[in-house]
């Protein structure tokens, strides 16, 4: 893949990618997106998560031991779109390093709006031998939690 030549354009279609992946639960989707030595500081968890084996394992921890949904149909809250705002990437050195505000709509079980999840994010990103960005480190930071009725 030629690089843009602007970073920001570049770096939005990849995550706008990989959250249209989020949404559709298609997780290699997501994966051919992510450096194998990914590092992740997840929203949901304190812990670093370090590359693709520890990402599945929180992956699993997450959809619950059995692979169910943990959280009781009446109380589930469902994604509807990953927003991104305020993206800006530039280049240090041989990586990328880009910062957004990203919202997560969601509905309750009844299907009415919840208050937008806002979280701030930075990922640092390479290129791979073929010239394919990647990314090796992604920070996420909820500062407004999800839900609650609009």
């Amino acid at each position: 893949m030629e690089p843009l030549t602007d970073p920001a354009a570049e770096v939005l279609a990849l995550v706008e990618t990989m959250y249209a992946g989020y949404l559709g639960r298609d997780t290699s989707a997501i994966d051919a997106l992510l450096s194998p030595e990914l590092t992740m500081f997840d929203s949901s968890e304190d812990a670093l998560v370090h590359g693709m084996d520890e990402l599945q394992a929180l992956r699993a921890r997450r959809g619950g031991a059995d692979g169910a949904d943990p959280v009781p149909e009446a109380d589930r809250i469902t994604e509807t779109a990953l927003v991104v705002e305020s993206m800006e990437a530039r280049p240090v050195g041989g990586t990328i390093v880009a910062t957004w505000w990203l919202r997560v709509d969601a509905a309750d079980a009844s299907g009415r709006p919840v208050s937008p999840e806002r979280s701030r994010n930075t990922a640092v990103l390479t290129r791979d031998a073929d010239g394919a960005l990647r990314i090796a480190h992604i920070h996420e930071d909820v500062r407004q939690p999800l839900g609650g009725a609009q």
